[in-house]
């Protein structure tokens, strides 16, 4: 299978995972509530007390879109990866339209597109810099 073949295979995959958790009808992290909360209090013991709901939840949002980033990225060619950056807004904005509109339940936010864009940017970034490492490398072993 070719690297394209295989990220699409991926995204699909992922997009079905993406899909579950974002038109989840509540909060997908409320089972946890408990857990979460005690893990929260244990960090902020620990010396980090900016460590809040917040922010892990938001950390969770980037860390979540950061793998749409990266195969969006790896299915485009140089020079067009900044549709990937186009694809994930687009998919970080309907996600938080449609649970505005049709989830009752869950929270829609502006610091929630920008959370997740921001992970799907650092996706396609990530690719773009191993582009430019293996380009670089290939040219200096050209020159030698």
């Amino acid at each position: 299978m070719s690297r394209r073949g295989a990220a699409s295979l991926l995204l699909a995959l992922y997009l079905v995972l993406l899909g579950f958790v974002a038109a989840w009808p509540t909060p997908v992290d409320r089972p946890l509530d408990a857990q979460l909360l005690r893990v929260i209090d244990r960090i902020q013991e620990a010396g980090f007390p900016w460590v809040d709901y917040a922010v892990v939840e938001s950390a969770a949002n980037v860390v979540l879109f950061v793998p749409l980033g990266v195969l969006l990225a790896a299915l485009f060619r140089r020079g067009w990866v900044v549709l990937a950056l186009v694809g994930v807004v687009a998919a970080t904005v309907t996600i938080e339209l449609v649970q505005r509109e049709f989830l009752p339940a869950r929270v829609s936010s502006l610091g929630d597109i920008a959370a997740n864009s921001v992970g799907g940017a650092l996706g396609v970034g990530l690719v773009v810099l191993v582009r430019a490492t293996r380009w670089s490398r290939r040219r200096r072993a050209a020159r030698a």
